[in-house]
Parts: C-alpha cells; structure tokens; sequence
C-alpha cells in the first residue's frame, strides 16, 4: 500500500472520528421543520446577466414534514427581485420571481449534525415589467439540493440549516427561450415541530 493511500485512509478514519459522535445518538422523531431563509441566487443565462447583471439576493419559507425512514417532504417558497437597464435603449426594467418548489430530501439521523440531500419540481412565477412589454407567465424545471442541519442543543427546537441548490428552469417568451435556473446558497433559521 503506497504514502498516498495511506495518508487517505487515515484522513479518512480521522474525519468518521471526528464526525460520527454526532450521528451516534438517535433523537426523538421530529414530525416537521418551519424555516425563514435568506441567500443568493444566480441566473446563469447570459441574456439575464447582460439585463439585470449577476446574482441578487433570496429569501422565503420552507415547510417540511417527516415521511419515513429519514425522509421528509418539503415545500418553499421565495421571492428574489431585480431592477435593471434593457440592452439597447438603456430603460428601466423590473424582474420579480416567486419560486415555488416541491421536492422530497433523506435527512440523515443525528444528534448534532443532520447533512440531508434531495430533490424535486419547480414552479416558477415570473413577472417582468419595461416600456417595450410586460410580461406574466409560469414556468417548470427541476432542482436538486443538499444541506446541513445544526441543532442548538439537545432540547431546542431551533436548527441552523446550510444548503445549496442547483435548478434548471427554462421559459419561453415570443418564440425566445431564456434559462431562469442556477445555484443559489444561504442559510436559514428553522423550527422544529
């Protein structure tokens, strides 16, 4: 066995030594979270950026409840808001998307530590407002996500939650088709019921 693999082993059983106190006790079944979130969100199309320039900030609500054997489903809600020029003539224009997203995510049992990961479908509501057009419509897509849980003591019913999510939604307007999916990261207070 080589220098490397070796170091990796042992890197390895010292980051499970480290990491699995957190896991060993088994907590009462939580039933449901209900969370306040804040983060960032990133359009990745180029068209978008080229109007409301990179990213913006998020925020929302998240409701989840326990299914079975460490699964939840959940549901959030958001709004994420941009004001911008159009390319040409250089005029206001207003963007407002409330995402909704359904989804199903494993929450990996713990005390201390909840990593989870997931998935789902996503209803986006967009609404764009300039002196050429406005515009109201729905689109659909996908997301996948993955997040930390961090519990504020044994008893406490506030969690810390970190995750990331990736979407892929795309809208059709006039024969034109624009990318409204991307990553967005934050972080989020949640209550568990």
């Amino acid at each position: 066995m080589g220098r490397y693999a070796r170091r990796s082993i042992g890197a390895a059983v010292l980051l499970f030594a480290l990491v699995a106190p957190g896991f060993a006790q088994s907590p009462p079944k939580d039933q449901g979270t209900f969370e306040f979130y804040y983060g960032r969100y990133d359009i990745s199309d180029v068209r978008f950026t080229d109007v409301y320039k990179k990213g913006g900030s998020i925020q929302g609500l998240a409701l989840s409840s326990a299914l079975a054997y460490g699964f939840d489903f959940y549901s959030e809600i958001k709004v994420f808001y941009k004001t911008g020029a159009l390319t040409y003539t250089q005029e206001k224009t207003t963007f407002l998307l409330l995402p909704l997203a359904l989804g199903v995510r494993y929450v990996l049992p713990g005390s201390f530590l909840r990593p989870y990961a997931g998935g789902g479908m996503d209803f986006y509501f967009y609404y764009e407002n300039n002196p050429i057009a406005t515009t109201l419509n729905i689109a659909t897509g996908y997301h996948m996500t993955a997040g930390l849980y961090l519990q504020f003591g044994k008893n406490s019913p506030l969690r810390l939650n970190g995750k990331v999510t990736y979407t892929r939604v795309k809208a059709t307007e006039d024969g034109i088709t624009i990318g409204l999916g991307g990553l967005e990261y934050g972080a989020g207070i949640a209550i568990v019921f």
